[in-house]
């Protein structure tokens, strides 16, 4: 499966790192809003480890009821105004771009940051979601977690591949267009290669699908260039090399 699942070793601040670090090398970097942050929220952020880790284990559903919709419903009531829009950013330039933006739109609502776990929490159902085979139900909360992080590289991608299980391949490709953008541009560095990646790899399957074999494979020849050992890359390499044997 191409959706990303949260590794044991995801770290916040709470055990004094600056991100969190998902086993397909997706960086949650939230130190943009660390200065703000509360103890309850660094509570939160433990909880979403917790249910990340369950959720690993195969006890998705545990994950979801005990831990994600938990943590989400904390943010719920406390951001519940409802004449205002909630951004969550990964770190500074992804908060001042949301920011700025809706400032120019001309719009009157306000536009108020909150912390990147409440985005998260909805993020991780929609994976336990689609671990579980329910991807039609995973379609809501992520959703929600874009509504709250729009350029979520990790977000857009994960909905790149909703798109692909639905055989949607037009949306999927645009989808993860999108994704590609949004690393290039607002993903932390640590993780923005790895993200770029993701993004591709999504294009290039969605490419095969639909017959368009050299730009599948120029693409997975992009994500070698950035990582010379992209094992998933290789593989699909050798299958188009196959299908062009046929």
């Amino acid at each position: 499966m191409i959706g990303l699942m949260v590794a044991a070793g995801w770290t916040t601040a709470a055990s004094g790192q600056a991100g969190s670090t998902t086993d397909d090398g997706a960086f949650f970097d939230d130190r943009a809003s660390h200065n703000q942050e509360s103890e309850e929220d660094r509570k939160l952020g433990e909880l979403l480890i917790k249910g990340a880790k369950l959720s690993m284990s195969g006890r998705q559903s545990e994950a979801i009821f005990m831990y994600f919709d938990r943590v989400a419903s904390v943010y719920e009531a406390r951001y519940k105004d409802k004449n205002v829009d909630y951004f969550c950013a990964r770190h500074m330039a992804e908060q001042l771009f949301y920011l700025v933006h809706r400032a120019n739109s001309g719009t009157k609502r306000p536009a108020v940051m909150a912390p990147i776990n409440w985005a998260l929490s909805y993020y991780l159902k929609a994976h336990a979601l689609v671990d579980l085979g329910r991807p039609s139900e995973a379609k809501a909360p992520l959703e929600r977690a874009l509504a709250l992080a729009p350029q979520n590289a990790l977000f857009l991608s994960e909905r790149g591949y909703l798109y692909q299980m639905q055989k949607d391949w037009p949306a999927s490709l645009e989808t993860y267009k999108q994704a590609e953008a949004a690393a290039q541009q607002f993903s932390p560095n640590e993780t923005r290669n790895t993200e770029l990646a993701r993004a591709w790899r999504g294009q290039a399957y969605t490419l095969i699908e639909t017959n368009h074999l050299s730009e599948a494979e120029a693409l997975y020849r992009k994500c070698l260039d950035l990582d010379p050992n992209d094992a998933k890359a290789k593989r699909e390499l050798q299958y188009i090399a196959q299908l062009r044997r046929r």
